[in-house]
C-alpha cells in the first residue's frame, strides 16, 4: 500500500514538475504557468480517484489534465482507466496513442516507463479482443441401418428343412419298428428282419439329426433377426457416428443327444 501511494507521488512529481520542453508534444501556444498548476492538481485528483476505484471520474480528471498540459503519461493512465471500465476499443486506440507518439529527444524516465507499460497492456487488451474460436462443428449424423434379413431367412428356412426331415424320417422310422415288433415273438425276431431294424435304426439316427439341426438353425434364425449383421447403431445422445454393430458369429455341431450353439454380440 505504502509502495503504490510513493509510486503515484513520484509519477505526479516526474510527469507535471518537468519542464514544458520535455513534453512529448509542446504545450498549447500561451499556456502559462496557471495551465500548468491546474494540470498538476488535477492529476493528483486522478491519482485518488484511480485509487479509490471510481475510474469513470479519474479518466475525466486525467483528460482535463492533459489538455491543459499533454503527456505520455497521462495518456497511459487514460488507458487504465478505459481497461477498468470494460471500454476495452477505447483503452486499445490510448494505448495505441502512447506508442505512436514522437518522444522529444532526451525524455524523462516516466515517459519511457509509460511507453513500456503500454505496450505491455496493450498486448492483454488485443488478446482479450481475439473473438472466440469457434466451436467445433457437430458429426454429422448418422441414421441406423436396419441390416439385412436375409442371413436369418436363410436360418429359418434351414431350420425348416432340419424339423421336416427330422418329422418324417421319425415317423418312418417308427413305423418299420412297430411293423417289426409285430413279426416277433417276444425278444426273438426272424433273421430276415435284421435288414428292416438297421434301416429303421439309421432312419431313427437320421430324424435325430434332422431334428437337431432343425433346432440349432431356428435359434441362429432368432440371433440374426435381432442383430441383422451388416446394419449400423443409432447415433448416440451428443450425435457422434457410432460404431457399427458386430455380426453375429454363430456355429452348431450336431451329433446324436448333442448340439453346439455360439453367438457372439
Amino acid at each position: 500500500m505504502l509502495s503504490n501511494c510513493l509510486r503515484r507521488c513520484a509519477f505526479v512529481v516526474t510527469l507535471l514538475a518537468a519542464a514544458p520542453a520535455l513534453a512529448a508534444e509542446p504545450p498549447p501556444e500561451g499556456a502559462s504557468a496557471d495551465a500548468q498548476q491546474l494540470a498538476r492538481t488535477r492529476a493528483h485528483e486522478g491519482l485518488k480517484l484511480y485509487g479509490a476505484d471510481r475510474w469513470q471520474e479519474a479518466f475525466d480528471a486525467f483528460q482535463e489534465a492533459d489538455r491543459l498540459y499533454h503527456a505520455p503519461t497521462l495518456v497511459l493512465y487514460m488507458a487504465r482507466c478505459q481497461r477498468k471500465l470494460g471500454n476495452l476499443e477505447g483503452a486499445r486506440a490510448l494505448y495505441e496513442q502512447v506508442l505512436d507518439e514522437r518522444l522529444p529527444e532526451d525524455p524523462p524516465p516516466a515517459f519511457l516507463e509509460a511507453r513500456k507499460d503500454a505496450e505491455t497492456e496493450l498486448a492483454g487488451v488485443r488478446d482479450a479482443l481475439k473473438p472466440p474460436a469457434p466451436p467445433p462443428a457437430p458429426a454429422p449424423r448418422v441414421e441406423g441401418g436396419g441390416g439385412s434379413l436375409l442371413p436369418a431367412g436363410i436360418a429359418f428356412g434351414l431350420g425348416a428343412v432340419g424339423l421336416g426331415v427330422g418329422a418324417a424320417t421319425g415317423i418312418v422310422s417308427l413305423s418299420k419298428v412297430s411293423d417289426i415288433k409285430a413279426q416277433c415273438e417276444g425278444q426273438r425276431c426272424p433273421a430276415e428282419l435284421k435288414g428292416d431294424a438297421d434301416s429303421a435304426t439309421t432312419l431313427g439316427h437320421v430324424s435325430t439329426v434332422g431334428f437337431i439341426v432343425g433346432a440349432a438353425s431356428a435359434a441362429a434364425g432368432v440371433v440374426l433377426l435381432v442383430v441383422r449383421p451388416g446394419g449400423d447403431g443409432a447415433p448416440d445422445a451428443a450425435g457422434a457416428a457410432p460404431q457399427a454393430r458386430r455380426g453375429a458369429v454363430w456355429s452348431a455341431g450336431v451329433g446324436l443327444g448333442r448340439v453346439e450353439l455360439r453367438g457372439e454380440f
